[in-house]
């Protein structure tokens, strides 16, 4: 086929003879319709023209920029997305590292536990207090710590603390307590109990039975069965025991322990508990406490 001038619309750079705008260019100002294929010269000026459509519909058009506003959106929101699950990490990492504290406890007066039956005996070349802590106080505390402040005149010498068989006292329950005294001579002391704290422990149901104090060469013992009336086993069931003098003063102290630990519920061990003397004199009655917490 001879080309011709005539076959593109030079108004609407369209083909003459099938309409189509779509061409492919062959040469310098020679095109062919996409459609039917007619190829045709043209002048510069339409060939610019036709170059000007052909680029545009060759090339995709750039995407559109987004304005201020979307951009700020945009920033908004993945400022947002990267803060949120931070500030809850940071959250959830304080809440993990920072552990919960019970309550505190209140305060107990101190002047509510009762020291009584103090005595000051040298046994065995050891000199010592020898003291009955009762609690007073209406409330199950630990053994509270009990300081002895020796003085000669005006010149402090030393000051020692208690020591008690029992680990705890139920509200008027009471224990024997000693407290070491210094081997220089002293002309007076002073006793302070530290501000006691509530027992935590929780006691089981641990009581005695066919109790007897027995004598053998000058040495008394108090033996005896021990049975766990609670639905736990028992651990640790301790015995402390007190013993008086025909005036009604503390003159020996034992503390011992079950044969069985744990004693299983309903079941039965036995106990003996070797009593230490603090004075000489026969002993004109006892008394014993039965100790089981867990």
């Amino acid at each position: 086929m001879t080309p011709r001038q005539t076959t593109i619309n030079t108004v609407t750079l369209t083909c003459s003879t099938c309409g189509s705008a779509q061409f492919t260019k062959l040469d310098t100002n020679e095109y062919r319709c996409s459609h039917c294929h007619a190829v045709t010269l043209v002048e510069d000026n339409v060939a610019q023209r036709l170059e000007k459509i052909l680029r545009g519909i060759q090339q995709p058009a750039p995407p559109a920029r987004p304005g201020p506003g979307v951009l700020a959106a945009i920033a908004i929101t993945v400022a947002a997305a990267i803060a949120v699950p931070l500030v809850i990490s940071l959250l959830g990492s304080n809440t993990r590292s920072v552990p919960r504290q019970p309550p505190p406890l209140p305060p107990i007066d101190a002047s509510l536990v009762k020291l009584t039956d103090v005595q000051e005996i040298e046994t065995r070349g050891r000199r010592q207090l020898v003291l009955i802590v009762r609690n007073e106080t209406g409330k199950k505390i630990d053994m509270p710590r009990v300081t002895a402040s020796y003085f000669q005149g005006e010149l402090s010498l030393s000051s020692s603390s208690g020591s008690a068989p029992a680990r705890s006292l139920q509200p008027g329950e009471y224990a024997p307590m000693t407290i070491s005294a210094p081997d220089k001579a002293y002309t007076r002391y002073a006793l302070q109990v530290s501000p006691p704290a509530l027992s935590r422990g929780k006691n089981n149901d641990v009581a005695a039975n066919k109790v007897q104090l027995v004598r053998n060469d000058g040495t008394y013992r108090l033996v005896g069965l021990l049975k766990n009336h609670g639905a736990e086993a028992a651990n640790s069931s301790q015995v402390t025991v007190m013993l008086y003098g025909d005036d009604g003063r503390l003159i020996g102290i034992g503390n011992g322990y079950g044969a069985a630990s744990p004693l299983a519920p309903g079941a039965l061990t036995a106990f003996d508990v070797r009593c230490e003397m603090l004075t000489d004199g026969a002993v004109a009655s006892y008394d014993y406490m039965v100790q089981s917490e867990r």
